[in-house]
């Protein structure tokens, strides 16, 4: 490459990429932290690529931000592609939500006017402009003005629309669709087969991990997979691990499964000799499911607890297995998962009959393009109802982590709900058994992976328990830190935690005397109110060049607007919270101060988190130490990170918490911090 200069940590990562991915199968793991300005992207990318190319496996980049894929796409693979001997083929994925179905388009424009009948005049007049948005959008799709991404596209679509017209995998006709070879996915899948580098997102590898892989990504064991933003993947997975039981949802289903069959003789009468016993389980089956699901909501309405979530006095209250009301459900609840299996294995038959009659030319693609999108959401919800109750009947064993089950209100196509959730208290297994096990090989870095400096948390977090030291490498900052940068600890009264009246006044004080109204300053708050309350009491010759997040702009266009002024050498001083604590980019004059008002303590409410922190205590260990210490450690290294994004980078960090001076966890918290001259 013209112009470049490597660093010795950008090749001892590389290197040590390399090294990892010629180990034995299921060995081929590397976990790198590697701060800012190591440059990791070309460090990985050399690392993995010769092991991708020569094995004949795609390499997969998983990114958490938009940004970082848009940078790999147009920045550094082209640049990387240009310096190979042999061309590299490089192409992003999305999940199919992300882009148009030209088939449910197609229908929206000429079938909406019959379903207008029953409409009162409003609903008339906003279904009428919908149909005319949309036929706009075809006609742009249609002679090739627009190609079908919904990133791509200039102007918005309204999620009321934009729903209608694109699908997911159980609502496609795939091969059987009559738009099938001009299909934005399913162009995007074929420039895949032939690509070396597929740049995604960390949901949409989990997304189809968690389906078995090889729907929208190869399988696992053709992949060398890159997780770059790795400290955001057991969280992810965790979401992705969780499982709910929605009343409104399966009820509606029910219904579009009975609808089908109906349908089923008549369209596939050329099988009926197949399907006898199908239809005769079925018509029992369907019916019992809507009986059972009333069965349980009406042992739910009866339990107190039920009651106040529905009358939002608790919110996500988690329900025990040795309880009366969990008791009470596993009779029902084991006749739901038997039926649901009877149900998903059926019309999984039903669907590869359609395609096969549609190959076979016995079906019409017109009715094929209608039912398979049906055939497939029965198959879709109750298999998700199969795999809810793998994990709520999974009975709690004292010497493994139980599983967490909890109730949640929630508003479902417009219905209020209630809903049941269960979900393991860890997404290792799951991160285990679908990718590390299967993998052909994988990389995951990020610039934060330890908490105060040990992988352990990481390592439990993302069921890495099997690779030892061997498998992780921290390699060292090239930034001189003492020099760079100094952390600033001024005197203050009062701490968050004792005194938060007074601690909020002082901060407001404080941001007066530390800031200069002359330079690029971020100010980052834990909470929303704090913050609001702080840029209330400051004075207008200050808050006339604060940029306040939830003000009147989108993150994105406080960063635009925040570096105009700085580019007309005037002061600019952003007031933001987590979202400007990760993954910001602010290089040079556009940060030159970092004000960190508290220090980033998580707050674990959610039913999962409070599950954690009371098998920590039964095993004897501290939630403290275990859980809150790393995740503290790793957010405030990510927060102090934003400063020196280059090594010609210079500038001061301000931390408004003197627990940082006055508590013992305080000194460890900064030990574990970069070398920054530290002035109190």
């Amino acid at each position: 490459m013209p112009d470049f200069n490597a660093r010795p940590q950008q090749v001892e990562m590389s290197q040590f990429i390399a090294d990892c991915m010629k180990r034995p199968a299921q060995q081929r793991m590397a976990v790198v932290e590697a701060p800012t300005g190591v440059g990791k992207t070309l460090a990985y990318l050399a690392g993995a690529i010769t092991a991708a190319l020569a094995n004949k496996k795609m390499l997969v980049i998983s990114t958490a931000t938009v940004n970082l894929q848009q940078q790999l796409m147009q920045k550094d693979l082209p640049l990387f592609a240009q310096s190979l001997e042999e061309p590299l083929k490089f192409v992003q994925a999305k999940g199919r939500r992300r882009y148009l179905c030209p088939s449910k388009l197609v229908s929206f424009v000429e079938t909406e006017q019959q379903q207008e009948l029953g409409f009162d005049v409003d609903s008339k007049f906003a279904h009428a402009q919908q149909r005319q948005q949309a036929a706009k959008i075809l006609q742009q799709w249609d002679t090739q003005a627009w190609d079908g991404d919904r990133d791509s596209r200039k102007e918005t679509i309204v999620p009321e629309i934009w729903h209608q017209i694109s699908t997911d995998s159980e609502g496609c006709a795939g091969k059987s669709c009559s738009k099938f070879m001009r299909c934005p996915y399913y162009m995007v899948k074929r420039e895949m087969a032939t690509a070396n580098v597929v740049v995604a997102n960390h949901d949409l590898v989990l997304s189809d991990a968690d389906l078995g892989g090889g729907l929208v990504l190869p399988n696992p064991e053709e992949v060398l997979f890159v997780f770059d933003e790795a400290h955001n993947l057991p969280q992810k997975a965790l979401d992705h691990a969780a499982k709910a039981l929605n009343f409104v949802q399966i009820y509606q289903t029910a219904e579009i499964a009975d609808s089908v069959l109906k349908k089923i003789p008549k369209l596939l009468a050329h099988r009926q000799h197949d399907f006898g016993y199908m239809l005769m389980e079925l018509r029992r089956d369907l019916p019992a499911v809507v009986s059972i699901l009333q069965q349980i909501e009406t042992l739910l309405q009866s339990d107190q607890l039920v009651k106040d979530v529905i009358n939002g006095k608790v919110s996500e209250p988690r329900i025990f297995w040795q309880s009366e009301l969990v008791q009470a459900l596993l009779v029902p609840c084991h006749s739901l998962y038997q039926r649901a299996n009877v149900i998903y294995k059926h019309y999984a038959v039903f669907a590869k009959w359609i395609k096969d009659a549609v190959e076979n030319q016995q079906m019409a693609n017109k009715v094929a393009e209608v039912l398979l999108p049906q055939v497939g959401t029965v198959q879709n919800i109750f298999g998700y109802v199969i795999d809810f109750m793998g994990l709520f009947l999974d009975e709690d064993k004292p010497d493994r982590p139980p599983n967490v089950r909890w109730l949640s209100y929630e508003t479902f196509a417009k219905q209020a709900t209630l809903v049941i959730n269960a979900g393991p208290m860890t997404a290792a297994y799951f991160l285990e058994k679908s990718l590390w096990n299967r993998a052909y090989g994988v990389v995951m870095t990020s610039a934060t992976l330890r908490g105060m400096g040990l992988f352990q948390r990481f390592r439990m977090d993302s069921g890495l328990y099997r690779f030892n030291e061997s498998h992780f490498l921290a390699v060292k900052s090239p930034f001189d830190y003492a020099n760079q940068a100094s952390l600033f600890l001024p005197a203050m009264k009062a701490l968050p935690n004792d005194n938060f009246a007074l601690w909020q006044q002082e901060v407001a004080q404080q941001l007066i005397s530390v800031i200069d109204k002359e330079e690029a300053t971020l100010v980052l708050f834990t909470s929303k109110q704090v913050m609001d309350t702080v840029y209330q009491s400051l004075p207008s010759q200050l808050t006339k060049l604060v940029l306040l997040q939830g003000d009147k702009l989108s993150p994105k266009n406080m960063i635009i607007e925040h570096s105009q002024r700085i580019a007309a050498g005037k002061g600019s001083i952003i007031f933001g919270m987590d979202r400007f604590a990760e993954g910001v980019d602010l290089p040079g004059n556009l940060c030159s101060h970092v004000v960190i008002t508290k220090l980033p303590f998580p707050v674990f409410t959610r039913p999962i988190e409070q599950a954690k922190q009371e098998w920590i205590l039964r095993s004897g260990g501290q939630p403290f130490v275990a859980l809150s210490l790393p995740a503290v450690s790793i957010r405030l290294i990510q927060a102090c990170g934003r400063l020196l994004r280059k090594e010609t980078d210079s500038g001061r960090i301000t931390i408004l918490d003197r627990r940082l001076l006055t508590k013992a966890y305080g000194k460890q918290l900064l030990q574990h911090l970069p070398n920054y001259r530290v002035i109190s």
